[in-house]
């Protein structure tokens, strides 16, 4: 969805009560919960601020420990640059040079209730 620039499909991943978020690396590494189109709608302005945006996988979306495990996990990195104003911020046109490592709990209709990830941050994030 964020390669695509495809909010949809974004919102898709997604059950309609919304998922639980720790960003372990962030501000406050408590656990909230964000809706459906909250989680999307963020997404979309990372996605404005940096339309270039292209997500690769140091390791793909990957399920370990066999049946009825739900946890999913991914090491990930995105390119791009920040040249779009997003959030009423100018864009600086500095590399986008962030990466992560991201834990994704899924229900029975493999949509993502809990997200844990520990990342690092882009420019845009950093003034947000």
């Amino acid at each position: 969805g964020v390669t695509t620039k495809n909010r949809e499909l974004i919102a898709s991943c997604f059950p309609a009560e919304g998922a639980s978020i720790r960003d372990v690396c962030g501000l406050s590494q408590d656990e909230k919960t964000a809706t459906r189109d909250q989680l999307a709608d963020r997404c979309m302005e990372f996605v404005a601020a940096h339309p270039d945006c292209v997500v690769h996988f140091h390791h793909p979306p990957t399920a370990l420990g066999g049946r009825g495990n739900r946890w999913v996990f991914a090491h990930w990195y995105e390119t791009g640059t920040w040249s779009g104003e997003s959030l009423g911020i100018t864009p600086q046109n500095t590399p986008l040079t962030v990466e992560g490592q991201t834990r994704f709990l899924v229900n029975d209709d493999l949509e993502i209730e809990r997200i844990v990830v520990t990342r690092t941050f882009s420019d845009w994030e950093k003034m947000t």
